[in-house]
């Protein structure tokens, strides 16, 4: 059976947009929709079998953007699936909040959620050098340590593991 799929994402760094295209190209064979959420339609929401949402984690949330897109809409599909970039090892967590609230009422259920860490791009160095100062020594280690396993997230096995985790979500319906 072909599916009808609606990939979308916020991505301000770029690192987003990069693991929603692995999983569109994860998704070959289903009618698939690909766009940034700025572009979708609420009211277009319902013509879909599984919408794959996605954003960078800002601050522990998602953008606004996309609960904003699931309120505005007035009916939305049984199925969704969450994806997200970030910087952080912990804070990311239960970052769909406020879009899980809104499909519970609408009886839609979240059948996966794939994350992976993100470089933060477009931060200035000198900002981050600043964050460091503050830290007491053995935390400023923690958060180099941490810094550093960001560069160049995501990488091509980030991207590779989104791509085979669509292809799981499609395999397991």
């Amino acid at each position: 059976m072909i599916l009808k799929i609606l990939v979308t994402y916020f991505s301000n760094t770029g690192n987003t947009e990069k693991v929603a295209q692995s999983m569109k190209d994860g998704l070959e064979g289903h009618e698939v929709d690909f766009k940034p959420v700025k572009e979708v339609d609420p009211m277009s929401l319902k013509d879909y079998d599984i919408i794959f949402l996605g954003s960078g984690v800002y601050a522990s949330r998602v953008n606004k953007s996309l609960p904003e897109l699931v309120n505005a809409a007035q009916e939305l599909p049984q199925n969704f699936v969450f994806f997200s970039t970030h910087a952080s090892s912990d804070s990311y967590q239960d970052s769909f909040k406020l879009v899980k609230r809104k499909l519970e009422k609408l009886n839609s259920i979240i059948i996966g959620e794939f994350d992976c860490m993100g470089e933060n791009i477009g931060i200035p160095e000198a900002t981050i050098m600043s964050m460091l100062d503050k830290l007491p020594p053995e935390k400023r280690k923690k958060a180099e340590e941490h810094q550093e396993r960001l560069k160049g997230r995501p990488n091509e096995e980030d991207l590779e593991n989104a791509k085979k985790f669509a292809q799981s979500i499609i395999n397991e319906l």
